[in-house]
């Protein structure tokens, strides 16, 4: 019994710090600190540097795809505004002369399903794009008197 009491005697025991965190509910609680110990290491340090730099190039080959896809949508959704903008100073006798802007729209809402089933878009965010450009050339027909909207 004494060597064990001459064992643990050269142990010097300190009491634990108590640090306060913030908690999620916004108050404050009392935690105690970890001790401190450290470990000696002998042997390498492995660094995960080659997944980082692998993760870094396919992140940019992504984000290049992604901005030609994006680039692209914006490219059509303009053609078709500014096709509709021409019809303001001489209105559609018919809706049959909307005809080619209908072609524009067609692609453009081709390229943005596109872009939601590869992921570069979100399906709410292609819906709105296409409402956009439905209501565009809605907006036209009115205009020209040849559609008149359902009073709600």
């Amino acid at each position: 019994m004494a060597s064990l009491c001459a064992a643990f005697s050269s142990l010097s025991v300190q009491p634990r710090q108590l640090q306060t965190q913030k908690s999620a509910m916004g108050g404050q609680r009392l935690v105690a600190a970890a001790p401190q110990r450290s470990v000696a290491v002998s042997a390498f340090v492995v660094e995960a540097k080659q997944n980082s730099l692998k993760r870094q190039r396919t992140a940019e080959k992504a984000r290049l795809y992604n901005k030609s896809r994006k680039s692209e949508i914006a490219t059509r959704m303009k053609k078709v505004f500014v096709a509709l903008d021409g019809y303001k100073a001489a209105p559609p006798a018919a809706e049959a002369d909307l005809a080619p802007v209908q072609v524009l729209i067609n692609q453009a809402y081709q390229v943005i399903d596109k872009a939601v089933s590869k992921g570069v878009l979100h399906k709410n965010t292609a819906a709105r794009r296409k409402a956009r450009l439905a209501a565009a050339r809605q907006n036209v027909l009115i205009a020209a008197g040849l559609y008149t909207p359902a009073q709600q």
